[in-house]
């Protein structure tokens, strides 16, 4: 849910990453590590009662829609709903996305995150239906880092399966200023989601909407809370070096003086 450099120190951030798994059986030497929990819980990308291969134990994270993209929606008079376990604030535009390895995955060996959950849109005039159930995000050490989903189009599964959603940059995620201590964790707290070609032709072609690749979609404010249960793998390959990017700057903030209460205890 692109980062050529951390803004952290980078002696610091890989010193300090040790630090943040520390007593965790290092993975990388070892046979390769089972795949992930498959979907079969409520939600899909953890089972309930399980726990998933993810960067923190818990943590919270709100995506706000562009005003750019609300306007595109209010035109055609379309409805904007959440798909659980997310929640969507009293604003309308303003989604809760509890977070954390209850909810999330590491996928191995691509890197992707999964996500539960997602949003839905309808356009009462038309009854057409936009859903996302469900959604991956692989970040990418350079470039852009991507989400994707195959959406319900109409209540069936998008003919041409999955597509990317938007596109942002691990680059920005770990701006200086901007991956700071917050909302009880560490994370960035504004990162700018673009939407991409295929979604806007999919949102334009389903409810009627005048989208394009390259538009405002939506910012995020992530913050994760303490150490995983699970020991997370080793990040020394290119599909997880955007994994690994974040978990060092993470690593870096674990090593200040109790820099946000009970952050990294278990």
């Amino acid at each position: 849910m692109s980062r050529n450099r951390i803004a952290l120190a980078a002696t610091a951030a890989s010193a300090c990453a040790a630090l943040l798994f520390v007593a965790q059986p290092a993975t990388a030497s070892a046979a390769p590590q089972a795949a992930a929990p498959q979907a079969a819980g409520p939600y899909g990308c953890v089972p309930q009662g399980q726990t998933g291969l993810y960067l923190s134990k818990e943590g919270e994270a709100t995506l706000t829609y562009s005003t750019e993209f609300v306007s595109a929606l209010r035109k055609q008079n379309v409805r904007t709903e959440a798909v659980a376990p997310n929640s969507l604030k009293s604003d309308g535009r303003s989604m809760l996305i509890p977070i954390g390895e209850k909810y999330d995955n590491i996928e191995l060996p691509s890197g992707r995150v999964c996500y539960p959950g997602g949003m839905k849109w309808t356009n009462p005039a038309t009854d057409a239906t936009y859903e996302v159930d469900d959604f991956w995000i692989k970040f990418e050490a350079v470039g852009n880092s991507k989400v994707f989903t195959t959406p319900n189009i109409n209540g069936t599964p998008r003919a041409g399966g999955e597509l990317n959603l938007a596109n942002f940059t691990v680059a920005q995620a770990l701006t200086t200023g901007q991956f700071v201590p917050h909302n009880g964790g560490i994370g960035p707290k504004r990162v700018t989601f673009t939407i991409d070609a295929e979604f806007a032709r999919d949102l334009n072609r389903t409810l009627g909407t005048d989208l394009k690749a390259g538009d405002p979609w939506a910012t995020l404010d992530i913050a994760w809370k303490g150490v995983p249960s699970r020991a997370l793998p080793s990040f020394n390959t290119p599909e997880l070096a955007g994994l690994g990017r974040i978990s060092e700057a993470l690593g870096a903030a674990q090593s200040l003086p109790n820099p946000f209460g009970a952050f990294g205890q278990q």
